[in-house]
C-alpha cells in the first residue's frame, strides 16, 4: 500500500512541476508589462503599520512598491493618533529622495470611530494616491493619469473626514465606549472562570482633556482534586483633567479608586495636581515630543490585611519626576521614559522605572529592535505582614516583597531579494 503512496505522491509532484512550467510561460509573457511599468514608474516604499498593504497595491497600481527604502523615489511614511472621539488622527508624509528629493509633501485625513475598516482603509488609499500625484507627474506615466471630482454637496462627509471638524454635534464632543468579556476552561485538574468589564467618557478639545474610566476584573480558579478555590478581583476608577496653557505647557490633575486583592488594597483613593511641558509643540507629537512631567499625589489606602509596617490604613504623600521621548522618523521609531517617585515622609521609600522601545532601520532590509523595561522597588508599603503561604506563591495569589524588577527583549531582523513588491496573491490566506 505505500508504494502505491509514493507512486500516487510521485505523480502528483510531477504534475505540479508541468503547471509551473506552464505558468512560468505565462508570467514571462506578463513580464514585458510589468518590465514596462517597472521601467517608468516610481518606486515607492511604504511605511506604515496600520495600512492594508495588499489594498492599497490593488488601488494604487501605477507604482512600483519596493522592500528597501534606500532604492525608494519615494518614503511614505504613515503616522497615527487617536482622536478625542476615538477615531484616528493619520499624517502621511511623502519624502521624495534622488532626483525627487525636492519634493517633501504632508497630507492629514482623519477617520471618525464609527468608520468601518473599509471605509478608512479607502480613504487612507485615496490620500496616498493624490499624494503621489506631484511624483507621478514627471513620469511617463503621467498620461494614463485621469483626475475625477465630486461635488461638494455629495462629497460632505469626506469634507469633515479631511478637515477633522464636525459641525453641530449633540454629545458636545464626549465620547463613551463599553466593553465586557468573559471565560470559561475546565480540564481535569483545574476549572477557570473569569470576567472583565470597563466603561469609559472622554471629552478632547484643543484646549482642555477629560477622562474617566471604570474597569472591573475577577478571575476564579478551582482545583479539581482539594476542591480549593483561589480568586483575583479587581476594580478602579480613575479620571484625568488638562488644561491647555500653550503649545508647549499643560496643566491638570488625576484622582482614582480601586481595590485589588492581589495587592491587599480594600480600597485605594489618591488625587493630585501635574504640570507638563513639552521641549516641541503638541502639534508634532506624531513625529517627535520629549515631555517633562512634575506632579504630586495624596493617597487614602485601606488594606485587606495588616501590612509590614503595621498599618491597617493610612495617608500618604508622594511626588514623581518624569520625562519621556517619543520619535517617529523615517529611519525607525521608539519611546524612551524615565521615571522617579517618592513618599515625603521618608525619601528612601521610592521607586525608579525606567521603559524604552526602540525600531531602528540600520542600513536597506536590516533592521534592529529593542524593547527593556527595569524598575528599582522600595515603596511597597501595602504587602500584608507575614510570609506568604506555598500556595499563594504558586498561584500568585499576592504581590510577593522585591527589590527590582527588569526584563529586556532585543530582535533583528532582514530581508533580501527582489525589492519589488508589487504582486498581491492572497490564495491560501495571507
Amino acid at each position: 500500500m505505500i508504494k502505491y503512496y509514493f507512486f500516487i505522491l510521485f505523480l502528483f509532484t510531477g504534475f505540479i512541476a508541468a503547471a509551473q512550467d506552464n505558468i512560468g510561460s505565462i508570467e514571462t509573457n506578463n513580464k514585458e508589462t510589468t518590465g514596462n511599468l517597472r521601467d517608468e514608474a516610481i518606486n515607492v516604499f511604504l511605511d506604515c503599520r496600520w495600512c492594508d498593504r495588499d489594498y492599497i497595491k490593488q488601488t494604487i497600481p501605477f507604482v512600483n512598491y519596493i522592500n528597501n527604502k534606500d532604492e525608494a523615489d519615494v518614503h511614505i511614511m504613515v503616522r497615527r493618533r487617536v482622536t478625542g472621539g476615538g477615531g484616528g488622527e493619520y499624517t502621511i508624509e511623502f519624502i521624495g529622495q534622488d532626483e525627487f528629493s525636492d519634493i517633501q509633501e504632508e497630507m492629514m485625513f482623519f477617520s471618525p470611530i464609527d468608520e468601518t475598516a473599509d471605509e478608512t482603509r479607502r480613504a487612507r488609499s485615496n490620500v496616498i494616491a493624490m499624494g503621489l500625484m506631484k511624483f507621478v507627474a514627471r513620469t511617463p506615466l503621467r498620461k494614463n493619469i485621469k483626475i475625477s471630482y465630486v461635488d461638494k454637496n455629495e462629497g460632505q462627509a469626506d469634507t469633515r473626514r479631511l478637515s477633522g471638524n464636525i459641525q453641530d454635534d449633540p454629545w458636545n464632543s464626549w465620547m463613551f465606549r463599553l466593553r465586557g468579556s468573559g471565560e470559561f476552561q475546565k480540564d481535569e485538574n483545574y476549572e477557570t472562570t473569569r470576567a472583565s468589564s470597563s466603561l469609559s467618557a472622554d471629552r478632547v478639545t484643543p484646549l482642555l482633556k477629560t477622562e474617566f474610566d471604570l474597569r472591573y476584573s475577577y478571575r476564579q480558579t478551582i482545583y479539581s482534586e482539594t476542591d480549593s478555590k483561589y480568586f483575583r478581583e479587581n476594580w478602579n476608577l480613575r479620571s484625568l483633567v488638562v488644561k491647555s496653557l500653550g503649545n508647549k505647557l499643560s496643566a491638570g490633575g488625576r484622582a482614582s479608586i480601586s481595590s485589588d486583592t492581589y495587592n491587599n488594597y480594600k480600597l485605594a483613593a489618591h488625587i493630585g495636581p501635574a504640570i507638563e511641558y513639552n521641549l516641541y509643540p503638541y502639534e508634532e507629537s506624531s513625529s517627535r515630543q520629549f515631555r517633562i512631567q512634575y506632579g504630586v499625589n495624596l493617597h487614602y489606602n485601606d488594606y485587606n490585611d495588616t501590612t509590614n509596617y503595621f498599618k491597617t490604613s493610612e495617608y500618604l504623600v508622594n511626588h514623581y519626576l518624569s520625562s519621556s521621548l517619543g520619535f517617529n522618523q523615517p529611519w525607525g521609531s521608539g519611546h524612551v521614559s524615565l521615571t522617579w517617585s517618592n513618599y515625603l515622609h521618608d525619601f528612601s521609600e521610592n521607586n525608579l522605572g525606567f521603559n524604552a522601545r526602540v525600531n531602528y532601520r540600520i542600513y536597506k532590509g536590516l533592521s534592529v529592535n529593542f524593547n527593556s523595561r527595569a524598575n528599582l522597588i522600595h515603596d511597597q508599603r501595602n504587602l500584608p505582614k507575614g510570609d506568604a503561604t506555598e500556595q499563594e506563591v504558586l498561584t500568585r495569589q499576592r504581590a510577593l516583597k522585591t527589590a527590582y524588577s527588569y526584563s529586556f527583549e532585543a530582535g533583528l531582523s532582514y530581508s533580501f531579494g527582489s525589492i519589488y513588491n508589487n504582486v498581491v496573491n492572497p490564495r491560501f490566506g495571507n
